[in-house]
C-alpha cells in the first residue's frame, strides 16, 4: 500500500516542479521527500520525473498518477479541519509587481494544506494586506519584514536574441538597444547607466508581463537574477563595467499574532540567497 505522506509529497513534487519547494510545503526535509519518490518509482518499477538543473519534468505515468490521487490527497488533508468544523480565515495577500508568483504559490500551498479554512484575498494595496512579497524598499510602516534573498540585477533577452550566446555583456553592447521599462520598481531600470540607449518601447506592469515582452524580442530589460530560472525562453547575463543594481526581497506581515505567526511558517525554510 502507498502511504499517504509519500502521494502528499509527489503532488507537491509535481506541483512545485522540485524537490526542495515540495519539502518545504510539507515541513519536512529535502532527502526525506526525495527519498519517498525514490521508494514510490522503485514500487512502480519506472521513474515518474526526469531530473535536470531546471526542475523535474513529469513523465506521462506522473501525469496519470497525479490526476488519480490529488483529490484524495486534498479530501484527506482537509478531514480534521471538516471533523472540528473550523470557521474559514481570510488572509490578504499583496504581491509587488516586481515577485513572481511561480516563487510565491507553493507557500500559499503550503499553508493551505497546513491549514485548510484559509482563504487568500489578494489587494492591490500592500498596506491593507495581511503578508506582502515585497523588497526592503517598499515594506508597509505597519509590518514587520522578514528576509529572504538578495540578488543581483541582470540584463535579460531573448532566447533567440544576437547577445543571448554571451555570458555577459557590456555597455557598449546595449546603446542599441530598445529597453523595456519597470518603473513600478525602485531603481529598477538605471537609465542613467546607458543615457544613448534607443528609446524605451514598452512599459510594464509587473515583471511576469515584462518577461513575456522580452521573450517575443520586443526589447530587453534589468531584471532580478532569479528571474532566469523561471523561463527557457530568456536569457540572463551578468552586465560588466558598470553597476546594475541589487535588490533585498522578503516576506513583510502586519504585527498581528496570527500574521506572525503564517508568516513565520512560510519563512521556516523557506530562507536562501543569491550572492552579491
Amino acid at each position: 500500500m502507498i502511504e499517504l505522506s509519500t502521494l502528499r509529497y509527489f503532488t507537491s513534487a509535481f506541483e512545485t516542479g522540485t524537490f526542495s519547494q515540495a519539502a518545504h510545503v510539507n515541513g519536512v526535509s529535502q532527502p526525506t521527500v526525495s527519498a519517498a519518490i525514490q521508494k514510490l518509482e522503485d514500487r512502480l518499477r519506472t521513474p515518474l520525473f526526469r531530473r535536470s538543473k531546471t526542475g523535474l519534468k513529469p513523465y506521462p505515468l506522473a501525469e496519470r498518477l497525479y490526476h488519480d490521487v490529488i483529490d484524495s490527497v486534498t479530501h484527506l488533508a482537509a478531514l480534521e479541519t471538516r471533523l472540528l468544523d473550523e470557521p474559514s480565515q481570510i488572509v490578504r495577500i499583496y504581491c509587488a509587481p516586481d515577485m513572481l508568483m511561480r516563487h510565491i504559490a507553493p507557500d500559499l500551498n503550503s499553508l493551505r494544506r497546513r491549514f485548510q479554512g484559509l482563504q487568500f484575498a489578494f489587494t492591490d494595496d500592500a498596506r491593507a494586506s495581511d503578508l506582502a512579497y515585497v523588497s526592503d524598499a517598499c515594506i508597509p510602516e505597519t509590518h514587520s519584514f522578514i528576509p529572504l534573498a538578495q540578488e543581483v540585477f541582470k540584463v535579460a533577452v531573448a532566447r533567440h536574441h544576437p547577445l543571448a550566446a554571451s555570458e555577459e555583456v557590456r555597455i557598449e553592447d546595449l546603446r542599441t538597444q530598445p529597453l523595456i521599462h519597470r518603473s513600478y520598481c525602485p531603481n529598477a531600470d538605471r537609465m542613467e547607466l546607458v543615457p544613448s540607449m534607443v528609446a524605451s518601447v514598452a512599459h510594464a506592469t509587473n515583471d511576469q508581463q515584462l518577461l513575456d515582452l522580452i521573450a517575443a524580442g520586443l526589447g530587453v530589460a534589468l531584471v532580478p537574477a532569479s528571474h532566469g530560472e523561471t523561463r527557457d525562453d530568456i536569457v540572463v547575463l551578468s552586465l560588466v563595467g558598470a553597476d546594475a543594481g541589487a535588490r533585498r526581497t522578503g516576506l513583510s506581515h502586519r504585527k498581528t499574532a496570527r500574521a506572525t505567526e503564517l508568516a513565520k511558517l512560510l519563512t521556516k525554510q523557506k530562507r536562501y540567497a543569491h550572492e552579491l
